[in-house]
């Protein structure tokens, strides 16, 4: 089984991002912002988790359509934040072409599939379900900090506040990394292609969108190869 369908799909999982709920308001009203689009575009918010991003991008006046893989976050989501919501693959998208003025994806939310084409596949997707001039926001993890902070923790194990355990570590070849969790003694690896700009910025090509903008910090900061945030604002010609 694909790593995703059960980690995300498991009751401890949001016990693990109880902080994302915490940093929710600053990121979901700074991130819809980023997206720039006027009021009254559709916006596919993939994946959608729990739904904690979308009343950020309602109270920009967008029309929201949430999309995930877990049933249990879908059922969160209905309940907690009531929006038309679809289960899905992001690998194949249940929307018909050109449906859609922008695609939400934050989170590190791109590079969970095992191979290039899988994940270049699911910008082709994205592409494929925007309109002429849509937008793609692309929020990552900054390679560079991310290599600085997994070399300063090393490969030991640490406890989180949350009360899980974690260790983190880059795959043989250097272009995945591994966080490895204990809770309440069940396991869990979360294994994501990390790429480089450069590797980005060819993805997006390919997948038929070009860069407008790179931004290095959630308030549209200048992107630095340093910042812990690389956020992509695409648009499909």
């Amino acid at each position: 089984m694909e790593w995703f369908k059960r980690d995300f799909d498991h009751p401890l999982y949001f016990q693990i991002y109880r902080s994302k709920e915490l940093e929710a308001n600053e990121e979901g009203v700074a991130l819809a912002a980023l997206l720039g689009l006027p009021a009254g575009s559709l916006v596919l918010d993939l994946p959608c988790g729990w739904g904690r991003l979308q009343p950020a991008l309602e109270e920009q006046g967008l029309r929201v359509i949430g999309g995930d893989l877990s049933p249990l976050n879908l059922a969160r989501h209905a309940s907690e934040f009531p929006a038309p919501l679809t289960r899905l693959d992001m690998r194949s998208l249940p929307f018909r072409d050109g449906c859609a003025e922008g695609v939400f994806c934050a989170f590190t939310s791109w590079g969970y599939f095992a191979t290039d084409a899988e994940n270049l596949r699911q910008l082709t997707e994205f592409a494929r379900v925007m309109k002429a001039g849509g937008v793609l926001l692309l929020d990552l993890i900054g390679r560079i900090y991310l290599e600085e902070s997994v070399e300063g923790a090393g490969s030991a194990w640490f406890t989180a506040e949350e009360g899980y355990r974690e260790r983190v570590r880059w795959s043989p070849d250097r272009r995945r990394i591994f966080t490895d969790r204990i809770m309440e003694g069940e396991r869990f690896r979360h294994d994501i292609w990390i790429p480089s700009p450069e590797e980005t910025l060819d993805c997006l090509r390919r997948a038929g969108l070009v860069l407008d903008q790179v931004f290095g910090d959630l308030e549209g900061g200048p992107f630095l190869p340093e910042s812990e945030r690389w956020i992509y604002r695409a648009i499909k010609p």
